[in-house]
């Protein structure tokens, strides 16, 4: 038999994991079997377990697509200069894929994922890195805003990143729970906490 090509490859992966989030949106973690996540994919169960052995596998992927999408997002913002301001750069997150799109659904599977690693010894082991690495790319974004005199630095970026983080956090439970986020209206709430880098705004001539 042939060997895939690593486009092929990824994309039989991408395939199976869009037939898992689907499942596991149904139907939630624990009613969801191995044979579900075959029989969305569409694929032979042998295909599905050559990608995963089992659904915290599954579960750790997503995550780390998710975290995949954040560092991507947050990296090319730091290429740009001036730097766009906070509001813009910390909803630009939930401009992607699902499970980062900001509709209902998505947050809801990613609120079920930190759920069931609180349950979950092992499937806890591969979630804690990712949020460890989304709090350092924030960390990132803080000292590039410092730079531009945009943060000050009455606290270290580490503690304003673990702010930014949990506003994304709580942005995404409430969306899970309620269902009635509001990007803009988040925006402006960012805006009068931050306001926007001097960059942004003309400069005054000295006399």
């Amino acid at each position: 038999m042939p060997r895939l090509t690593p486009q092929r490859w990824a994309a039989r992966r991408r395939q199976i994991l869009d037939g898992a989030r689907g499942c596991f949106l149904r139907n939630g973690f624990h009613a969801t079997s191995m044979k579900d996540v075959v029989d969305a994919a569409h694929m032979s169960p042998g295909a599905v377990y050559n990608h995963f052995t089992s659904k915290d596998e599954l579960i750790a992927a997503i995550c780390e697509q998710a975290l995949a999408e954040v560092t991507e997002t947050f990296d090319r913002l730091l290429d740009r200069r001036p730097l766009p301001p906070l509001d813009e750069a910390l909803t630009a997150v939930f401009q992607h894929d699902s499970p980062l799109d900001a509709q209902r659904d998505s947050a809801r599977l990613l609120v079920q994922i930190w759920a069931e690693s609180i349950r979950s010894r092992p499937l806890a082991a591969r979630v804690e890195p990712i949020f460890q690495a989304v709090r350092g790319v924030l960390t990132s974004l803080v000292n590039g805003y410092r730079e531009q005199g945009a943060i000050p630095a009455t606290a270290p970026a580490e503690d304003i990143a673990d702010v930014l983080l949990a506003t994304l956090q709580g942005t995404i439970l409430r969306q899970a729970v309620l269902g009635d986020v509001d990007l803009q209206a988040l925006r402006r709430g960012i805006r009068a906490l931050w306001p926007q880098p001097p960059s942004a705004a003309p400069r005054e001539r000295t006399p």
